[in-house]
C-alpha cells in the first residue's frame, strides 16, 4: 500500500514524497519510494480538482406532519377515490376533483377547525399541493363550494336533492371494514344517537325549532350517526329537520341498515329512541337490539316497580364513574306480548333520588303551612296561584283539597303517600330491552352503557371539529357540509385506531399528542443546482418510531430529485 507524506518547509513550500507500507515479521514498517515534488507545481503534481456546490437557500418551509400523515389514511382508506367515482367525475383535472377536494376540507377541519373561512390561505402553508398534485394555482373558494354541490345537489329539473352521501358512507364503511376486518366469527355492534345544532338564520329548509337539551327550544338542525362498537368508526351520518325527534328520525334508520349488508348486527341506542314499532321492525329484520325502554307505560312502570334486585354479588354489574349498579333479567308484558327485560338499579343515583324528593317535600310541607296561617290572601284564586308556584315540579306528592264555596279562602293538604311508595320503587331503577338472549343480565347492561362511545363522536364533531356556526343557507350545501365533518371524524378515528390495535411499545403516544408533534414537522427544499432536495426537521425519534410501526415508514423521508 502506497501513500503520500507531505514535508511542510520553512517558506510554507509543500514537498511530497510517496511511501510504501510493508510488512517485516510482526512489524509494519514505511519504506521511501519516490520524490513527487513541491505540491505547488502544476507539470508533476497537479493540484486535486475542488469541487465547489453552489446551492440557495430555502425560502420558506411548509406544515408537513400531521398533513402527510392524514393524506397517507386518506389514500388507504379510498376517500378521494370513492367520492369521484360516486359521484361521477372521471376528468383529469385534479384541481377540480370533488374526492381530492373534499378531502383536503377533512384533513383542514380535523387538523385547523377555526382556519375553515381561510381554507385556501391554509392550504397554501401545507404540503398538501404537492401531494394533492397542484402543480400550479391553489384552488380557491369556489372550486371547493362546487365539490360540495358534487356530493350533494339540487336539481332543478326534478326539484329535489341529489344525494349522493348515503352511497359514498357505504363505500368507505366497506373500504374500512376490508381493511380492520372483525375478529373471527364476531358481528357488528353499532350504537345510535341524535343531537342537536344550534343555527342563527332560517333560510334552509332543514332548520327548524326544535328541543335541545342544553338550551331550550331554538333553532337547529338534528344530526344522527352510526358507529361501530368495535373500533369506533363511523358507518354513516344523516341530517334531519330540527323539529324531528329521535323517535321520528329511527323510521329512516330501519330501511338504512339494510344498505350495508351486516349478518346478524346489532344495534344499541338510548331509552328516548324507544317505541314499539321500532322495536318489532327491527325484530323482524333480523337485527338483534338492546335499547333503553322509557318509563312510561303501564308495563314497563310494572317491570320496574314490581322487581326486587338483590344487592348480591351475582347481581353486581362492574362499571366505571356510574355508581354501584345491579341488574336482574325479568318476563313480563311489554310491547304487546311477554318479552323478557333486563332492570337494573343504580344505588348510588337512588339514594339521591330519595334525599332530593324528601328534602323538597319537607320544604313544601313548612311553605304551605305558612301559607295556610296567611289570611292576607283574600281569594281563592289568588290562593290556587300561590300553591301551584309552591308545588312546581312536585305536584304529583301532595294532594290539595279546597271547600266547595268560593267565598272561603282556605285549604288543606296531605301527602300523596300512593305516589310516594311508586317513587321510592322507581328509584334508580332502568329497564333495558335485549332481544339477544344469550346475554346475561349484567352484559345487557355493560353493553348499554358502553354506548358511550357514539356520544364522543359527537364531543369530538361540535367541539374539536367546530361544528357551529353553519355558515351554509342552502339544504345540500348543509347536508354536504356535515358529510365533511364526518369525514374528518373518520380520518381521526383511523389514525386512533391505528394507534391502538398496533400494540407496540413504539406506538405509545396519544392521538393528540402524536398529532400535535407531528403538526411542529416542516418539509423544506433545498436547490443544489442540479438537484433538489427535500428534507424534514423537528421530527423526533418517537414520532419515528411510531410512524413505523403505524405503516407510515415511508412518508416524511429526505429525497433528492432532478431540478427542471
Amino acid at each position: 500500500m502506497t501513500w503520500i507524506k507531505r514535508v511542510i518547509k520553512k517558506d510554507g513550500s509543500v514537498y511530497l514524497y510517496e511511501y510504501k507500507s510493508i510488512r517485516q515479521g510482526k512489524k509494519v514498517i514505511s519504506e521511501y519510494v519516490r520524490y513527487l515534488g513541491v505540491e505547488s507545481d502544476q507539470e508533476k503534481v497537479p493540484l486535486p480538482k475542488k469541487s465547489v456546490m453552489t446551492w440557495k437557500p430555502p425560502e420558506r418551509s411548509v406544515r408537513s406532519g400531521d398533513v402527510t400523515a392524514f393524506w397517507h389514511i386518506s389514500q388507504d382508506l379510498k376517500i378521494a377515490q370513492t367520492i369521484n367515482r360516486i359521484c361521477g367525475y372521471n376528468k383529469r383535472d385534479i384541481t377540480k376533483s370533488p374526492g381530492t377536494l373534499l378531502t383536503i376540507w377533512a384533513i383542514n377541519r380535523a387538523l385547523d377547525p377555526e382556519s375553515t373561512t381561510q381554507l385556501s390561505a391554509w392550504l397554501e402553508r401545507t404540503d398538501l399541493p404537492r401531494l394533492a398534485g397542484f402543480t400550479q394555482n391553489i384552488p380557491g373558494k369556489d372550486a371547493f363550494y362546487e365539490a360540495l354541490d358534487c356530493v350533494c345537489s339540487f336539481n332543478e329539473k326534478s326539484d329535489r336533492i341529489i344525494d349522493n352521501t348515503k352511497a359514498i358512507d357505504e363505500m368507505l364503511y366497506s373500504v374500512w371494514r376490508n381493511l380492520h376486518p372483525l375478529p373471527k366469527e364476531a358481528s357488528e355492534v353499532v350504537a345510535y344517537d341524535m343531537t342537536s345544532v344550534i343555527v342563527y338564520g332560517d333560510t334552509c329548509q332543514l332548520v327548524k325549532k326544535g328541543h335541545n337539551a342544553e338550551e331550550g327550544k331554538h333553532q337547529q338542525i338534528n344530526l344522527s350517526v352510526l358507529v361501530s362498537k368495535y373500533d369506533q368508526h363511523p358507518l354513516a351520518q344523516r341530517v334531519h329537520p330540527g323539529n324531528h325527534s329521535s323517535m321520528t328520525t329511527m323510521q329512516e334508520l330501519i330501511p338504512r341498515l339494510s344498505d350495508f349488508a351486516i349478518k346478524e348486527g346489532t344495534i344499541i341506542w338510548d331509552r328516548g329512541n324507544t317505541s314499539q314499532k321500532t322495536v318489532t321492525t327491527l325484530e323482524r329484520h333480523d337485527w338483534k337490539v338492546i335499547c333503553g325502554v322509557p318509563k312510561i307505560s303501564s308495563d314497563a312502570k310494572k317491570m320496574v316497580q314490581n322487581v326486587d334486585i338483590p344487592g348480591t354479588q351475582e347481581n353486581l354489574v362492574p362499571c366505571k364513574n356510574v355508581g354501584e349498579l345491579y341488574a336482574v333479567k325479568i318476563r313480563a308484558q311489554l310491547y304487546g306480548k311477554e318479552r323478557e327485560a333486563v332492570v337494573y338499579r343504580n344505588v348510588t343515583k337512588a339514594a339521591g333520588c330519595l334525599v332530593k324528593r324528601n328534602r323538597a317535600i319537607h320544604e313544601i310541607s313548612g311553605e304551605l303551612n305558612k301559607l295556610k296561617k296567611n289570611t292576607e290572601v283574600k281569594n281563592q284564586e289568588l290562593l290556587r296561584d300561590k300553591i301551584s308556584k309552591i308545588l312546581e315540579g312536585w305536584k304529583s306528592f301532595f294532594i290539595i283539597t279546597m271547600p266547595s264555596d268560593g267565598k272561603i279562602v282556605d285549604f288543606e293538604w296531605r301527602l300523596n303517600v300512593e305516589r310516594m311508595e311508586e317513587a321510592l320503587a322507581m328509584d334508580g331503577k332502568y329497564l333495558v330491552y335485549s332481544t339477544d338472549k344469550s346475554y346475561s343480565a349484567t352484559e345487557v347492561v355493560r353493553l348499554y352503557l358502553e354506548k358511550d362511545f357514539v356520544e364522543k363522536f359527537f364531543q369530538v364533531v361540535k367541539a374539536d371539529e367546530d361544528l357551529k356556526p353553519v355558515r351554509h343557507r342552502l339544504e345540500n350545501r348543509v347536508r354536504a357540509y356535515f358529510f365533511v365533518c364526518t369525514l374528518a371524524y373518520r380520518l381521526l378515528s383511523a389514525m386512533r385506531w391505528m394507534i391502538i390495535s398496533a400494540n407496540s411499545k413504539k406506538a405509545s403516544i396519544g392521538l393528540k399528542d402524536f398529532l400535535k408533534k407531528l403538526g411542529q414537522i416542516d418539509r423544506l427544499e433545498v436547490d443544489l443546482g442540479k438537484e433538489i432536495e427535500s428534507f424534514y426537521v423537528n421530527i423526533t425519534t418517537d414520532v419515528r418510531d411510531q410512524l413505523n410501526v403505524l405503516g407510515m415508514k415511508s412518508i416524511l423521508v429526505s429525497e433528492r430529485k432532478p431540478n427542471a
